[in-house]
């Protein structure tokens, strides 16, 4: 991953990176769900973006775990459940626990300073404010934040695993969330900054304590919210047997999703 220094220019992005952030902020803002099929052509037009930087992005998006390509059948929004949530966040803490002692020996003043760059964003986006400025915004700060602090570690073959879940941790957590809840905000933000204290300071257990902090509080308000959205479908369960067509249950359960 290339480091930004705080005095270089913001690349002008591409039609891809438009293409997406665009169907990541339809992700994000509910307009296209998980279990919903769409295509190139259908988000095209609806973004007003050719088809060749639509489907870059959508290979992008594939390759971190969002959208899944079934040939002609089209591209659908990946469903994560209860169980495959809670083994995301497992295996992203594993791996930020691996990755945090070699950080704190190997971090650059570059990527440090990148890092601080990107926390200031990510207030600016989510604290600056009486609601999110842009919500992709701040999920691609966050996602570059924790993928940096790997990246840190000097270990490729940790980082490309890393960066495989680390976007769809973060597509669960936004998704999950309802409306701009300002003491979570301010939480999330203070872990955020513990982080980047015990990176400066170079201490491997203290980075590792907080990072852990930081996914365990993540983790069980995702997982609480996501029991109590399975639970809601289950006491739906017996109206559907009564007479709901399967096709309109599954509809539910991907909204619910």
């Amino acid at each position: 991953m290339p480091v930004k220094t705080m005095s270089s220019p913001k690349p002008r992005p591409t039609a891809t990176d438009q293409a997406y952030d665009g169907i990541l902020n339809l992700v994000l803002r509910h307009e296209l769900r998980p279990g919903e099929r769409t295509s190139v052509n259908l988000l095209a037009d609806r973004l007003q973006i050719g088809r060749t930087p639509v489907k870059e992005a959508i290979t992008r998006l594939q390759t971190e775990g969002l959208l899944s390509v079934f040939g002609r059948s089209g591209t659908m929004v990946n469903v994560i459940d209860a169980r495959q949530a809670e083994q995301l966040f497992a295996l992203r803490q594993v791996l930020e626990d691996f990755a945090a002692e070699q950080a704190v020996e190997h971090v650059t003043d570059a990527q440090i300073k990148r890092l601080k760059k990107l926390t200031q964003e990510m207030r600016r986006q989510s604290l600056d404010g009486d609601h999110f400025r842009s919500t992709v915004g701040f999920v691609s700060a966050n996602v570059e934040f924790h993928a940096s602090i790997v990246a840190a570690s000097g270990n490729p073959f940790l980082l490309r695993l890393y960066s495989q879940i680390q976007m769809q941790t973060q597509i669960v957590t936004y998704l999950i969330h309802r409306g701009y809840d300002p003491r979570a905000a301010e939480r999330r933000q203070a872990e955020h900054e513990n982080i980047m204290k015990a990176l400066v300071a170079r201490d491997g257990k203290a980075l590792k304590a907080s990072l852990r902090a930081h996914a365990q509080t993540t983790s069980r308000t995702i997982l609480a919210k996501l029991a109590d959205e399975q639970a809601a479908a289950a006491r739906q369960a017996p109206r559907t047997r009564a007479g709901c067509a399967g096709g309109a249950w599954q509809r539910f359960r991907s909204a619910q999703n």
